[in-house]
């Protein structure tokens, strides 16, 4: 009796910060018995450390892979942030893949060449095959459909109790080669995730430094909170990397920093023609950022390829999106989609995308768009792919676009129905293909000093080629003066996401910024 009463004491929330110096150290081989004081006595899971955690102290989260999804339902104060961090950069991973290897438990019958099937007594909703993504298809028929074409990846269909599998590549479905989802609510592209691999439910917190691979829908789940730091982390397959709840108080002081997000194979499979744009936009409109408040900051940040890029609604304060890489996008590069008080775009390099602004309703500003550079694929899907615009949903109130480069199929969609105020594009570099001809408000909304050149399809330089390759179409292009993004700990080698990104950012579109005297 005395022995279970001295277990069970120990996972009393017990006043013992004084033990701790600060700091609650987690660790996979740790023991949720343990204070938490030191590697020793490190607690094993993430949410015991949390529980444990007061205002001004640090969980330092050892290397490994943590299956949990964590809410922080106690944060810190002003000038006293509770921070969750990564001992070693990038080396803890939170991980909304199952813990058990379950797809042991599966009994595969073949369909043929390519197909299996097989019982399972849940919905699959993620699956990677060989570290691969499957794509999920929206039923049987697409299912056995897409499996057929040339070129086709791995793929699944999934129903409450039985799971299709497409392996193009053959080879048996050993257990082995699957990390599978874990169970939560039917996936939907409406935003508002209700599960998430890490809920911060209290203010003042800061998380940095962490890995979120294959997260259950929401990587970062904002939850009635405000003063949220979220710095130096790697999202892989994230639905939404950073959502909020707009049904709840407005998320004031959100800071998204130097951060990396990556959706992949999104834009591969776009590419290769083996899906068409709206399949894979069906798929997935993964984000790095899909947030309603106030005080927003999302900064040097890197997305490899995405859904969405980033999407914001800004409620009050003053709101900035500046000096993030986009590389691959399948819809919209910046989608606002609401209110946008006084929001600032300024100095982001966007290399492909689909659109890469999107108002699409935005009722009240004002939005500037200042010294970014719009790059556009050269062999655009389709003559409507790779425009600088999308003005379709009424009403769009109060967008300025100034000093801005941008090279792509078209200047923008604009419907004569929709209604524009404000809507003004003044002293850009403006190279397409199709110029403003889609734009049916172009006599109004084009202002002065716009420079605008017409391009051959197919006939300018990808933009991994870097700026230089642009000189003969455009003459001398600046480029942009902004620090390195991404997670500053991370270098080649480190993640696959950041090495595809590596043409890009050495290609010399950006250049460091001069040294202050």
């Amino acid at each position: 009796m005395l022995l279970a009463l001295a277990a069970t004491a120990l996972y009393l929330p017990l006043p013992t910060a004084w033990l701790r110096s600060g700091t609650v150290h987690v660790a996979p081989d740790g023991f949720d018995g343990f204070p938490g004081s030191s590697r020793r006595l490190a607690v094993r899971t993430l949410q015991r450390a949390v529980d444990l955690a007061e205002p001004g102290e640090t969980v330092l989260i050892w290397p490994g892979t943590y299956h949990e999804s964590v809410h922080v339902r106690r944060g810190g104060r002003p000038g006293r942030p509770l921070v969750l961090r990564a001992a070693l950069p990038g080396k803890a991973v939170i991980s909304g893949a199952t813990a058990t290897p379950v797809a042991r438990r599966w009994r595969w019958h073949a369909l043929g060449s390519r197909r299996w099937v097989t019982a399972t007594g849940w919905r699959v909703d993620g699956l990677r095959v060989d570290g691969v993504p499957a794509y999920r298809a929206t039923g049987r028929r697409k299912f056995e459909e897409v499996c057929r074409r040339p070129g086709a990846w791995p793929a699944f269909f999934a129903t409450d109790r039985r799971l299709d599998l497409c392996l193009p590549s053959g080879g048996l479905p050993r257990a082995e080669r699957f990390a599978v989802q874990r169970p939560g609510p039917l996936r939907t592209r409406s935003g508002g995730h209700q599960v998430a691999s890490l809920w911060l439910e209290a203010p003042w917190l800061e998380v940095r430094d962490l890995v979120f691979d294959h997260p259950v829908f929401a990587a970062i789940q904002l939850w009635d909170t405000d003063h949220v730091r979220i710095q130096g982390n790697v999202f892989r397959g994230a639905d939404v990397a950073v959502n909020d709840s707009p049904a709840l108080r407005t998320a004031t002081a959100i800071t998204i920093s130097r951060n990396l997000a990556d959706a992949w194979p999104l834009g591969r499979w776009s590419r290769s023609g083996w899906l068409s744009w709206k399949e894979v936009y069906h798929y997935s409109n993964s984000s790095l950022v899909w947030l309603a408040g106030a005080d927003l900051r999302v900064e040097h940040n890197l997305i490899g390829e995405a859904g969405d890029g980033i999407k914001l609604v800004p409620q009050g304060g003053h709101n900035t999106a500046a000096a993030n890489v986009i590389g691959t996008v399948v819809d919209d590069a910046f989608e606002i989609d609401g209110r946008a008080v006084r929001l600032t775009l300024a100095q982001n390099l966007v290399a492909d995308s689909f659109v890469m602004l999107s108002f699409s309703p935005m009722p009240e500003g004002p939005v500037r768009v200042s010294d970014n550079v719009f790059l556009g694929r050269p062999d655009p899907l389709d003559g409507g792919s790779s425009v600088l615009l999308k003005l379709l949903v009424d009403p769009v109130d109060g967008v300025t676009l100034d000093h801005n480069l941008f090279v792509g199929g078209g200047l923008g969609w604009n419907p004569l129905t929709v209604r524009l105020r404000n809507v003004r594009i003044v002293d850009n570099t403006l190279a397409s293909v199709r110029g403003a001809r889609d734009l049916a408000a172009r006599d109004r909304i084009l202002g002065t000093g716009n420079r605008m050149v017409t391009l051959l399809p197919a006939s300018w330089p990808p933009a991994v080629a870097g700026p230089a390759a642009l000189v003969p179409l455009l003459g001398p292009v600046r480029p942009l003066a902004i620090p390195r993004p991404g997670p500053t700990w991370l270098r080649p080698g480190l993640d696959p996401a950041f090495d595809r990104l590596q043409p890009l950012l050495r290609s010399g579109w950006i250049a460091p910024p001069s040294p202050q005297p």
